[in-house]
């Protein structure tokens, strides 16, 4: 069984200039870690939040929506690569499968 864990983030960050930068603002929110060997979805994002990191302790798949369900079809991310970032909408989930 692995583990993923999920962080939500609100705002991108800027520089000193005011300008932006394509990174996300910390402090993020840390939701529950979820194990999963088969598809196992997180808890839904708060309304705030607009970019997760996701990071976990096996290679998987993802998929991403209101009920999302990940398969051995679905993206798939090596753990080596560190975390995943990307942009999402309020109130949806990612859902996590074991890589095959």
């Amino acid at each position: 069984m692995a583990t993923g864990w999920i962080r939500e983030y609100a705002d991108m960050a800027e520089s000193s200039d005011g300008d932006p930068v394509p990174i996300p603002m910390e402090p993020g929110k840390d939701q529950t870690p979820v194990t999963f060997t088969t598809s196992s979805a997180s808890a839904a994002f708060a309304g705030t939040t607009r970019f997760i990191a996701v990071n976990a302790s096996a290679d998987f798949h993802y998929a991403v929506g209101e009920t999302p369900v990940a398969t051995t079809n679905s993206l798939k991310v090596a753990v080596a690569a560190g975390p995943l970032f990307m942009g999402v909408r309020p109130g949806h989930k990612i859902a996590l499968i074991a890589a095959a």
